[in-house]
């Protein structure tokens, strides 16, 4: 078949694809001395008929404690590529192209259009200008395509050409290979307050060690991201020695924090609505190198979120007294304190919002002032402070202030657990 095609054709194209080359497996083979007589019999055919090497076993016995470099079973030669193979998702595929003119004649008009064809698009490679070819000359060029896409990727080459006829013809030759996916990544949300937090999961999918040089989180509006897996910026903890290295089927697992703008007066009922809706959450960017330090990216599609929806009447903030909890998290056994708690109408239409707050839920911090507040008339995005007395009656960590909200007008209710946390010493 191959010389019908260089009779139908004076241009032969061969193809190779360009990648890291492996090192090859050593023949020699350690030789136990309790199989003598088979030992004997082979050292017999090799002397008859040596291999390429020259030798398929050696002289060491495979009880030796030290074996020299020459018993290591890859050699230093290095192999080239003999197939396509497999390429991964985030690789770049290179080829080096050769059209040789195998005719005694001048071919003209030598015209190269190369594309990759996936499951979902067309994309041109190459497309040169006409050139001409003497008799024996070749014609090298080189193709790349960062792999974006899984499945079946097909090279499509087509050569025009002027044959010694003046006749023009075509010659078109594909090649077929598969994109496979070398990480897997999965995700999980949890919601803490108006902050998220992310946990990913990267799994090496590939039969080879690949090493992670990079890992990022990129966020989608309106998040900012903190990246919990170095708390002290120390990257080298986690990509710097041994500590990047998956072997097939390792996992490694990240968490981030994506942290939700604060909450004030001045932000609008719409803002607030942008982060409580918002559904995408960002993007991974994955860095990571193969054997002999090949390159590979990946970047994932958005991540998403189940949106947890907001309610139509918030408590924006809630803080002892004047001193935010998170700065003086204590109070005193059976003293009483203040509690200023803002409410806001985050609705699309005005509000009268009556508050109540529940003295049974948390028996251990008894409410000791007025339990029912009339905040009045509410507009859209209007928020109105009050202040709440209570008294603790246990020492420790306690949850208190359940409260209810009832809007008189659309008879809408939310219940609220509690309002915060506090020591009490």
């Amino acid at each position: 078949m191959a010389s019908l095609m260089r009779e139908s054709h004076p241009l032969t194209l061969k193809v190779m694809r360009l990648s890291r080359p492996t090192l090859a497996d050593s023949r020699a083979l350690p030789m136990d001395s309790s199989t003598a007589v088979l030992a004997q019999a082979l050292r017999e055919a090799e002397q008859n008929r040596p291999t390429a090497s020259g030798q398929i076993f050696s002289d060491l016995q495979l009880s030796d404690a030290q074996l020299p470099l020459d018993a290591f079973p890859l050699s230093e030669a290095l192999v080239l590529p003999r197939t396509f193979g497999t390429m991964f998702l985030g690789e770049t595929f290179s080829a080096q192209m050769c059209i040789c003119n195998e005719s005694a004649f001048v071919v003209r008009d030598v015209a190269v259009n190369v594309v990759m064809q996936t499951a979902t698009q067309q994309v041109p490679l190459l497309d040169n200008g006409a050139t001409q070819l003497a008799a024996g000359q070749p014609l090298n060029v080189q193709v790349a395509h960062e792999i974006k896409e899984l499945g079946t990727h097909v090279l499509g080459c087509t050569i025009t050409y002027l044959s010694a006829q003046g006749e023009h013809r075509t010659l078109q030759r594909s090649f077929r290979f598969q994109a496979a996916n070398p990480l897997v990544v999965k995700t999980k949300v949890n919601h803490l307050e108006r902050d998220v937090l992310l946990e990913v999961q990267v799994h090496n999918a590939t039969h080879a060690t690949l090493v992670l040089e990079r890992l990022r989180f990129e966020p989608s509006s309106p998040f900012a991201a903190e990246d919990l897996n170095a708390p002290h910026g120390d990257t080298a903890l986690l990509w710097g020695g041994s500590a990047g290295f998956m072997q097939p089927g390792d996992a490694r697992q990240y968490l981030y924090r994506l942290r939700a703008p604060v909450a004030s007066e001045e932000a609008s009922v719409e803002q607030e609505r942008a982060v409580q809706y918002a559904t995408a959450l960002g993007k991974l960017d994955i860095l990571w190198r193969g054997a002999f330090g090949s390159v590979g990216r990946l970047q994932t599609s958005q991540l998403l979120r189940k949106s947890p929806g907001m309610f139509l009447i918030e408590v924006d903030k809630a803080e002892i007294g004047k001193t935010d909890i998170a700065k003086d998290p204590s109070v005193t056994l059976e003293t009483p304190f203040c509690v200023r708690a803002r409410v806001r109408n985050v609705s699309e239409n005005a509000m009268t919002v009556l508050a109540t707050v529940d003295a049974n839920k948390h028996p251990l911090v008894m409410p000791c002032g007025p339990t029912r507040h009339d905040l009045g008339d509410l507009a859209v995005g209007e928020a109105r402070e009050i202040c709440l007395e209570f008294l603790p009656l246990a020492a420790g960590v306690q949850r208190f202030g359940a409260m209810m909200f009832v809007d008189s007008v659309s008879g809408y209710t939310r219940e609220l657990g509690h309002l915060l946390e506090v020591f009490v010493a």
